[in-house]
């Protein structure tokens, strides 16, 4: 009885970093360890049935505020299989040998748009590269370092042994990982811009968001207070920003880059890369990680329409202090 209660109780990340299911990631067969971890996630989610329900509200959410065409169903399904898929990267790209990693991305990869990343490279100067919770992620870093980028991430890490494995690997091509949770966040992700390493981020983590004041975003149809978080990073290094996202094609990965701002002019990246990733989420909703929770948020946080005033889409310079206990 107390093994159920603690397997109830168990966040999905949790479960499948268990100590058993990292031994199998280690050892089965790819297509082995995607059926086992189908599986599995299937008795998870009829034993946590509510998160199939946030997933309904999320979808709902979407339809009525970009009339994602597609069936609610068929989505809830399809986004289902997403979140297993997300954590079987999460597995690979923590417990399996780099070199296998490597050569599975180097058969199935594909990248649009790079050449705005090579000139950059070339010149030895940073950039931002924002991402999302969208397609396989868990593969950004590696596919960025084996094209010959230097790379830096923040992130957060659910448990310590995926700390130490990430971050293990992560030193054996090159990718610097900066821990969310540790001290001088926002200094060491600068020093890496500056010293001319492109810097992922992601803009989806709705936990982290710091609100600004005034400023607003439209969310799925929904006006909400915009994150300053990325709008910081952008105004302090002056570096051109891109959306970089892997999205999943059949048994291949699309990297696509999207140009969101040069570095010089006034504008929030912010705003601008949320509307970009919006689009992709748009598209392919079954893709987007964050759909198992975001529905939560955006209904707390959404603002009503005779709250909004003129200033809703303008950038207006907020006067409170960007740093939080994630960011400082």
């Amino acid at each position: 009885m107390n093994h159920l209660k603690q397997f109830t109780n168990m966040g999905i990340s949790q479960f499948f970093q268990l100590q058993f299911n990292v031994y199998l990631a280690r050892n089965l067969p790819l297509s082995a360890l995607r059926a086992y971890m189908y599986l599995w996630g299937l008795i998870y989610m009829v034993i946590k049935i509510q998160m199939c329900a946030n997933i309904a509200v999320c979808l709902s959410i979407m339809k009525s505020g970009r009339n994602i065409p597609m069936p609610l169903l068929l989505n809830l399904a399809r986004a289902i299989g997403g979140i297993f898929e997300h954590y079987l990267e999460k597995l690979v790209m923590a417990h399996r040998p780099l070199e296998e990693t490597t050569r599975y991305l180097q058969e199935k990869l594909t990248i649009t748009n790079r050449h705005m990343l090579d000139v950059l490279a070339r010149q030895g100067k940073g950039a931002i590269l924002v991402t999302g919770h969208f397609g396989a992620v868990e593969y950004l870093p590696l596919a960025m370092a084996m094209n010959g980028y230097k790379i830096s991430m923040i992130c957060r890490f659910k448990t310590k042994r995926l700390k130490r494995a990430l971050t293990e690997k992560a030193e054996k091509f090159g990718v610097q990982l900066i821990d969310a949770d540790e001290p001088r966040v926002a200094f060491r992700a600068l020093k890496a811009i500056k010293d001319g390493r492109f810097l992922i981020t992601e803009c989806d983590e709705f936990s982290e968001w710091r609100f600004h004041k005034n400023q607003k975003v439209d969310v799925f149809g929904r006006i909400m207070p915009r994150d300053r978080t990325l709008d910081f990073f952008f105004k302090k290094a002056r570096v051109p920003a891109f959306m970089t996202l892997v999205q999943r094609d059949g048994d291949r990965f699309r990297l696509s880059v999207d140009f969101l701002a040069d570095g010089s002019e006034c504008t929030s990246v912010s705003a601008c890369a949320w509307a970009k990733l919006e689009e992709y989420i748009s598209k392919y909703p079954f893709q987007w990680y964050q759909i198992k929770g975001a529905s939560k948020f955006i209904l707390e946080h959404s603002i009503e329409a005779d709250r909004v005033d003129t200033k809703a889409n303008k950038d207006i310079q907020g006067t409170d202090s960007i740093f939080s206990p994630s960011y400082s």
